[in-house]
């Protein structure tokens, strides 16, 4: 992460990057930016770690005051305002030479995009995912296109040429990453941990998971999980249906759970990518096209339905986001008692604290009556 935040605090001072520079969404095919040596920054990312910070009221206070309402996403709201007054915990990052958004995730970003691209005039590039809308061939087909169309812009940006063996290397890179981050989280039902450091190390994953270290990282995190005690069987086993609450020092509602222990969630499984394919690009096509939020609604319901059965919970805490609609909508099937609790993962003036604190109290009260 040092080496990820390096260009923040030296773009803060004045000093331009050595490399190009990518802001990003967080499904963009990196692989390929990072075979092209092209630096690439998650806004969305950053705006976790302002939040973290303890600076994100007065940075979506002074978005607001420009042009952007509280309503919108408090990612873009946050980050936006760090743009404006110049400063955040780990500086500013660096000038974008090109905007990279997709439509794999939710429908807020374009949107987002088009707003920094009017505020940088750099190129704006959007890669269009359609998920399972499309039948596979056509899909296929579709993606590989748009995919070939970028690499032959990102070239001409690097002045770089795509060497075919370090993209698969950096491709197989992710996999791995992804393999030993399930094997990490899988602890979760059985050991007694809290889940913040699963909602802190997805981290990695996000923005350095073609990196040979991630794996070897994570390898280490789930070797350590086994010395852990066993989860304790006197709480109620959770489902945590949501995003981690980025400015709550333990990324979620502890204070107003003592009596339950979180089973699972299912934020800590979205960047689990499947990079299976007959060749290169058709691995990139199943790890970017399929999503979870770009797949079906009944395909969502699925795989919720799995990880909630895996998990062992007894019930759910399912977050209302202001600012991610479309993450709820992916919990309207689940078939357990919920405690749904109006909230956001950034805008922490958003929750009310005694309204979700009698809603626990009842999800409690409904699973010992049952």
């Amino acid at each position: 992460m040092r080496e990820y935040y390096k260009d923040f605090s030296k773009y803060a001072k004045g000093q331009p990057p050595e490399k190009k520079v990518a802001w990003i969404t967080s499904f963009t095919p990196v692989e390929i930016l990072e075979a092209l040596d092209i630096s690439y920054y998650y806004p969305g990312s950053y705006a976790a770690v302002l939040a973290a910070g303890g600076r994100e009221q007065e940075l979506i206070s002074s978005s607001e005051s420009r042009f952007l309402s509280m309503d919108c996403c408090s990612y873009s709201c946050c980050y936006n305002g760090c743009l404006d007054v110049g400063e955040g915990p780990r500086g500013v990052p660096p000038r974008p030479d090109v905007l990279i958004a997709t439509k794999n995730q939710c429908n807020t970003l374009p949107g987002w995009w088009n707003l920094l691209a009017q505020r940088y005039r750099v190129p704006l590039i959007v890669l269009d995912y359609p998920g399972e809308a499309v039948g596979r061939e056509s899909a296929l087909e579709y993606v590989t296109k748009q995919h070939k169309a970028f690499i032959a812009e990102m070239e001409k940006l690097s002045g770089n040429r795509l060497d075919i063996t370090t993209l698969v290397k950096l491709m197989e890179n992710s996999r791995r990453s992804v393999e030993a981050w399930e094997s990490m989280i899988s602890y979760l039902p059985e050991k007694d941990m809290k889940p913040t450091s699963l909602f802190d190390g997805i981290n990695f994953l996000i923005t350095a998971r073609c990196k040979t270290e991630t794996a070897e990282m994570y390898g280490l995190m789930a070797e350590a999980m086994k010395e852990k005690k066993e989860a304790d069987t006197q709480k109620i086993p959770t489902f945590w249906l949501g995003y981690p609450l980025w400015y709550h020092g333990e990324r979620y509602l502890r204070e107003l759970l003592p009596d339950f222990c979180i089973a699972g969630a299912n934020y800590i499984t979205w960047w689990n990518l499947d990079y299976s394919g007959n060749d290169l690009f058709e691995s990139l096509f199943s790890a970017y096209n399929y999503t979870f939020l770009n797949l079906s609604q009944h395909s969502r319901d699925k795989r919720l339905s799995d990880l909630i059965k895996a998990s062992g919970a007894s019930c759910t805490i399912t977050l209302r986001n202001k600012s991610c609609k479309c993450d709820y909508v992916s919990a309207r099937n689940v078939d357990l008692p919920q405690a749904e609790l109006e909230i956001d993962m950034i805008d922490r003036d958003y929750l009310d604290t005694e309204k979700a604190r009698s809603r626990i109290g009842l999800l409690k009260e409904t699973i010992c009556i049952e």
